[in-house]
């Protein structure tokens, strides 16, 4: 489906990606305010426990700070289509997204978290969330991706899972490393064994429960030049590419393909790769396939390592086309 048609399947029937976005926009505003002035805390915006009965479960971690700009509320505008897709292609017709935000410590809201939702009970979780715009901060370029990370580990229960659920995180900066015991309890509900936790130790035991992947985005205002990457951005991928591999990351430049890309990492996990192929090719312009092509080329470069096929996976039958590094510490868990 093109950006500029309507996506009409089922009870999302007159949805606009256009007038969704500038809702949403203007909504974001509103709630930063109405949270500020109504005293709601960092920790009322994280349940102490989240579960889910869903057998394909997805977690979508996504840096709401003010580098990332548009993207939330490109994500938003998108619902629909990510709703349909994943319930219908790639993980299970009773997939459910739970959907957390992060930002930087120094700011009002550093990490939220909302419980796991389907079809349009997605808008209204994702209209809880607080849209900060801030990214103030101890370090540069550092935001608490390492909260969203502990409290997928240790406060979310997904027994039904049939397979490691994808939990995809986006982002244009560098996780904060190590994660001291404060933040962890204070931000995540988290109760760390030792005073602080390294990134490296919460990321192998966090891709031992998820299919983890990242979505960059160039950092701020930097742009992909070329094959080459330039500037903060390349600090930026370096880092995560320490933590999970380059066959785990998409360097993405354009925020309108990102919910295009959500779609090529979970084709990669539900072998689905073919179907996510010509899928995108009967619904978008070229210039829109190279961008999701070259985003997700390291991550498409090798078989997935995510377990044996689900059995329960959808078939790939129908196609929608478009019309004419911190010291060691004490063990976590």
């Amino acid at each position: 489906m093109s950006e500029s048609s309507d996506y009409s399947p089922g009870p999302w029937a007159g949805h606009d990606f256009g007038t969704a976005r500038k809702q949403y926009d203007q909504y974001a505003g509103r709630r930063y305010a109405a949270a500020s002035s109504a005293g709601v805390s960092a920790t009322d915006l994280v349940p102490p426990r989240i579960a889910t009965d869903s057998s394909h479960p997805l977690l979508i971690a996504c840096d709401v700070s003010g580098s990332m700009g548009g993207w939330p509320a490109t994500i938003f505008a998108k619902l629909p289509y990510l709703d349909h897709e994943i319930r219908t292609e790639y993980l299970g017709q009773d997939a459910e997204v739970c959907f957390a935000a992060i930002s930087d410590t120094g700011d009002s809201y550093p990490f939220q978290i909302q419980p796991f939702a389907a079809g349009t009970q997605m808008k209204e979780r994702l209209q809880k969330l607080v849209i900060t715009d801030g990214g103030a901060g101890p370090g540069y370029c550092c935001e608490a991706h390492g909260l969203a990370m502990l409290y997928a580990l240790r406060n979310v229960d997904t027994p039904r899972a049939v397979r490691r659920p994808p939990f995809i995180i986006i982002t244009d900066e560098m996780p904060y490393d190590p994660v001291s015991k404060n933040d962890a309890n204070g931000y995540a509900k988290v109760k760390l064994e030792g005073h602080r936790a390294s990134i490296a130790e919460i990321m192998e035991k966090l891709r031992t429960r998820y299919s983890v992947y990242l979505v960059i985005k160039p950092y701020g205002s930097e742009c992909l030049k070329g094959d080459k990457l330039h500037g903060t951005t390349k600090t930026v991928y370096e880092c995560w590419e320490r933590l999970v591999g380059a066959d785990r990351i998409a360097l993405l430049s354009e925020a309108d393909r990102v919910v295009d890309v959500i779609f090529g990492l979970l084709a990669k996990d539900a072998g689905q790769v073919e179907y996510f192929r010509k899928e995108i090719e009967g619904r978008q312009r070229q210039d829109q396939v190279d961008t999701v092509y070259k985003a997700l080329k390291t991550v498409h470069a090798l078989p997935s390592d995510a377990g044996e096929p689900d059995a329960s996976k959808p078939s790939g039958r129908s196609i929608m086309l478009r019309p004419t590094a911190g010291k060691p510490t004490k063990k976590l868990i």
